[in-house]
């Protein structure tokens, strides 16, 4: 059977991300720089497509990142773009991007994505993102 939960664990260079089908909620929790951006995010898309088979209604993705390296804001450019492609196809997604006070360099990344996709972006400023 299928599962209708995808979860990585949180590490020190890595995210947490966890995607709910029941729900339509994906999550985002971290860092993302890790050792092999290529091996981890391959995982994360075979969990996304899995994901996008499986629902159908609105989703929303909680993004709470403080920090990107190059090549896992391509990664994360390329799951927008494969949520940005449901949407042609009707699907609503939501993307709640948040950032922590001050940290105006990570709200400038959330508005620079929202600027390429055709997503219902909101900025959410914390104190603590985790």
């Amino acid at each position: 059977m299928v599962s209708k939960h995808f979860h990585i664990d949180r590490t020190e260079n890595s995210p947490q991300i966890d995607m709910d089908v029941d729900n339509g909620i994906m999550e985002f929790v971290g860092r993302s720089l890790p050792h092999n951006s290529e091996q981890f995010y391959s995982r994360v898309y075979r969990g996304l497509d899995e994901y996008l088979q499986r629902t159908r209604g609105e989703t929303t993705v909680n993004m709470k990142l403080d920090y990107l390296d190059t090549s896992s804001s391509k990664h994360i450019y390329n799951i927008f773009s494969r949520l940005n492609a449901e949407t042609a196809e009707g699907r609503q997604v939501r993307v709640n991007w948040h950032y922590e006070c001050g940290d105006e360099e990570m709200a400038e990344t959330g508005k620079d994505y929202e600027s390429l996709f055709r997503l219902d972006f909101s900025f959410i400023e914390v104190e603590e993102l985790f």
